[in-house]
């Protein structure tokens, strides 16, 4: 009889903060027969809250969960990650000592990496797309904003070079083909990936673990001539970034987006930001259809598909529900629009024509 094969659990070092966080910790937690430690690191509380009600501490959803799961926790000093060092017991580097990152936050210095987890395979972020795309840090925002048909995540070595080289690692495991629905928004298509993500892990751990796991390097230039000879179809990898949700991002311009557009821009971005649209002082007579106010709905009109020189075909309209002026509360769309008193044949503009 073989003797009973014997592998070394691993000690797992896991950065993060959100409920994607959450996600991929939960799979690690199910596969007990894979780590040995697992010790958490989160950013420390914000404050969040204005006004009457004043500020209030609030930790990131990660630190009260890993808490919860009676999981050692610490949090990245106020000075921030540039100065931190791992807590002891992975200071030396081990291949059984596993750096972790999974919506964490913060770009992680290049000498903590090369120090204390010299080897790619032992320093490993899980990403929410099929890299390079959407290299940044909103890639489920984007993929639902460009209305994408399909996502997937990626589980990638955290590179060393600082910013330039985020998300650029190499990649020990990809899975494409996470359906996105035309009504999913950021918190149903998250968990998704958040579930798929840790699932990925796990089994790149266990390839790693067992000394099977195979990375491959990230791949966006031009295929090489002799490839392309043979082969005339072969693709050229067009990289989309997905930044940081701003302000800007979400502004919006009626007149120069689709209806299309803005609804999936607030599919993937409205849990983040309030939409701001600007509008001129005074109504304008006859420039366009007034917003519909029937049965406490208001109707915007939007750029039509393919508008040339004004024309209205396949225009489209995008219903807004709550409102909220500058320096006034927010109100239903119905009672801001009754506000506004306009004369008879007079249209409230929204956005600027132009570009």
């Amino acid at each position: 009889m073989l003797p009973a094969r014997t592998e070394r659990l691993l000690n797992i070092l896991f950065l993060g903060s959100d409920h994607f966080s959450i996600g991929t910790l939960q799979a690690l937690l199910q596969a007990t027969r894979l780590w040995g430690n697992i010790h958490v690191v989160t950013a420390g509380e914000k404050d969040v809250g204005r006004g009457k009600n004043g500020k209030r501490k609030v930790a990131p959803p990660l630190h009260n969960y890993a808490l919860d799961k009676g999981l050692t926790v610490t949090t990245i000093p106020d000075q921030g990650i540039r100065d931190w060092q791992p807590p002891d017991a992975y200071t030396s580097p081990s291949p059984t000592n596993i750096l972790i990152t999974s919506s964490f936050g913060h770009i992680l210095p290049s000498g903590l990496l090369s120090n204390h987890f010299p080897s790619s395979q032992t320093r490993l972020n899980v990403h929410p797309s099929i890299l390079p795309q959407y290299r940044g840090a909103a890639p489920i925002q984007w993929a639902i904003a460009n209305r994408d048909p399909s996502t997937g995540v990626s589980v990638q070595s955290l590179a060393t070079g600082g910013g330039k080289m985020v998300d650029r690692g190499e990649l020990w495991g990809v899975l494409e083909g996470v359906a996105i629905d035309g009504k999913d928004t950021y918190s149903t298509l998250l968990p998704r990936l958040a579930t798929i993500g840790g699932d990925l892990l796990v089994k790149v751990l266990r390839e790693i673990q067992a000394g099977t796991a195979t990375s491959t390097p990230q791949t966006t230039s031009p295929p090489p001539p002799s490839t392309i000879a043979s082969c005339p179809t072969a693709p050229t990898t067009k990289v989309r970034r997905a930044p940081k949700i701003t302000h800007e991002t979400v502004h919006i311009n009626f007149l120069q987006q689709t209806a299309e557009e803005v609804e999936a821009l607030f599919r993937g971005m409205s849990h983040q930001k309030s939409f701001p649209a600007d509008h001129a002082d005074t109504a304008v007579p006859g420039m366009r259809s007034p917003p519909s106010v029937s049965g406490g709905r208001v109707l915007i009109h939007t750029r039509s598909r393919g508008d040339v020189e004004g024309q209205e075909e396949g225009a489209g309209w995008i219903e807004v529900r709550r409102v909220q002026q500058a320096g006034k509360k927010e109100l239903s769309a119905r009672d801001w629009w009754n506000g506004l008193k306009l004369a008879k044949g007079n249209v409230l503009v929204l956005g600027s024509s132009s570009s």
